[in-house]
């Protein structure tokens, strides 16, 4: 069975799967299951939830990319 959820019209999600997107222009839209009262979100659903959150702190934002891009201290 091949896998078609990606093609030239763009990422196509199934009724159970989440998905963090960041837009060109920055805007990042938090895609969700509909989940009803009782049922149990997944860890790592709640972590995209929290994160989406955390993102408003620009400070905490700079902080996370500098971890991951490299020093310039040898300029």
């Amino acid at each position: 069975m091949s896998d078609d959820s990606h093609g030239k019209g763009g990422t196509h999600l199934g009724a159970d799967e989440v998905a963090l997107v960041i837009k060109a222009d920055g805007a990042a839209t938090l895609c969700l299951p509909d989940y009803d009262d009782d049922d149990e979100v997944p860890r790592h659903t709640l972590f995209l939830v929290a994160l989406m959150n955390k993102m408003e702190d620009e400070e905490w934002v700079d902080e996370i990319i500098s971890e991951i891009l490299p020093d310039d201290d040898d300029d």
